[in-house]
């Protein structure tokens, strides 16, 4: 066996074991991420029957109310990491989401990598995107509230694509930000079938999981159609869906 095979035979096991990881998302990968990255919340250890919904990329016109109408139908809660110029285009939807019960929270002022972005450049998105918050909560709020004053610290912050460099994840917790990815995240920008989607995050719905979904992609049709089976999966487990500040206060978890 020579040792070009040995390496070609290595890397096809790793690549084998890689894509099962990512595609499957096993529960039990989740201990080896909380030791290699500490300071991100992939989930709240607890026994409470408590689940944590989120929707990235938003608001969207179309796609955000429709997913409010099925939270509501449910009586569900979520977290809506919202990109910071689509919150000053649609301040209405903004208004809507914190309406239905539900909790805004950072996802950057563009939807694009922070990977090439200097410390000045990353704080300044984080920034302009706490602004545009503000600008889009005065309808709805005492215009001396701020993004900061109207929410308990910890602020909630989503990198785009869920990535960001250790720095820019300090540079944030700096500003008093916990950076929250998830447990249960079924890849629905890369549209999926929904039976793929429905059972990823089914799987993984256990006390003090977070569920990651899109409501601000190009289509998230497949998205909508998985979303009231996820809803009644966990009311069949006994799960309550909530915010992620809800789950944090109601287990008394300390941020990250």
């Amino acid at each position: 066996m020579t040792l070009v095979f040995v390496l070609l035979l290595i890397g096809c096991v790793l690549g084998a074991a890689s894509a099962f990881v990512f595609w499957t998302e096993p529960l039990s990968i989740l201990p080896l991420l909380e030791r290699l990255t500490p300071n991100i919340l992939y989930r709240v250890r607890t026994e409470l029957p408590l689940v944590a919904l989120s929707f990235d990329d938003g608001p969207h016109p179309v796609f955000t109310p429709q997913v409010l109408d099925i939270l509501q139908h449910y009586d569900a809660r979520a977290t809506f990491f919202v990109i910071g110029d689509r919150a000053l285009r649609h301040p209405d939807l903004l208004a809507a989401i914190r309406a239905g019960g539900h909790e805004v929270a950072n996802h950057y002022f563009q939807n694009g990598p922070t990977l090439f972005h200097s410390d000045a450049t990353f704080l300044h998105n984080l920034e302009q995107t706490e602004t545009a918050l503000d600008h889009a909560a005065k309808p709805a709020l005492d215009p001396s509230l701020s993004f900061r004053a109207e929410r308990e610290i910890p602020l909630l912050f989503r990198p785009p694509g869920g990535l960001a460099w250790p720095r820019q994840i300090q540079l944030a917790r700096q500003r008093g930000y916990t950076c929250v990815l998830g447990c249960a995240y079924p890849h629905d920008p890369i549209h999926p079938p929904v039976g793929y989607i429905r059972w990823l995050v089914e799987k993984n719905l256990v006390p003090g999981a977070i569920v990651i979904l899109h409501d601000g992609i190009s289509n998230p049709t497949r998205t909508l159609q998985a979303l009231p089976h996820i809803l009644e999966a966990a009311h069949k487990k006994g799960l309550r869906l909530v915010s992620i500040s809800e789950l944090l206060r109601s287990t008394g978890s300390a941020p990250l």
